[in-house]
């Protein structure tokens, strides 16, 4: 599995998928404090589908780049902000740090993961501690933070899909 920012996957993604409106640099609020701008999307490789928002932080924290889950967000595209409640300034110190041409793997997914799972109240922070092998993790598992709730954010994930599944790309 292999993940890649949107512009990567779909270089048309603005006009093709979002009707011409980026979303990148919406404002990213943590109840009603900025803490950074959209930068970026990953986007996996093998279903197409959202993962993550690149997150720059800007001065909130030194400029650190850090990934939020898809689901965790609530979208205002009037506003052109991201909303994400309950998240702190010491969770996103205690994020791994997201830099251009890092391999993300399971292990740094779950170091995001873990970040975020007190946010999420039906979250299993035990979940993969358990006696012997673990199963290999998919998004399906834990769907807070991978589905999204947002229908139009869900449509323009749609589309993108539709048009990659008319262009004969495997997703």
């Amino acid at each position: 599995m292999a993940l890649y920012k949107l512009d990567e996957y779909n270089p048309n993604y603005a006009q093709e998928i979002f009707g011409g409106n980026d979303i990148k640099n919406f404002d990213v609020y943590a109840d009603d404090e900025k803490v950074g701008s959209v930068e970026n999307i990953l986007v996996d490789e093998d279903d197409g589908r959202f993962r993550y928002f690149i997150i720059d932080t800007g001065f909130w924290v030194f400029g650190k780049k850090v990934l939020l889950p898809v689901g965790l967000a609530r979208l205002n595209y009037e506003k052109q902000h991201l909303f994400v409640s309950g998240l702190t300034k010491e969770q996103v110190e205690n994020l791994p740090e997201f830099s251009e041409g890092l391999a993300i793997d399971h292990d740094y997914e779950e170091r995001v993961r873990g970040v975020y799972r007190p946010l999420v109240p039906l979250a299993m922070p035990g979940m993969f501690g358990m006696i012997g092998a673990p199963a290999p993790y998919n998004y399906t598992m834990e769907p807070y933070f991978y589905e999204l709730t947002d229908p139009y954010f869900r449509t323009y994930e749609e589309n993108m899909r539709d048009r990659k599944n008319l262009n004969g790309k495997r997703i």
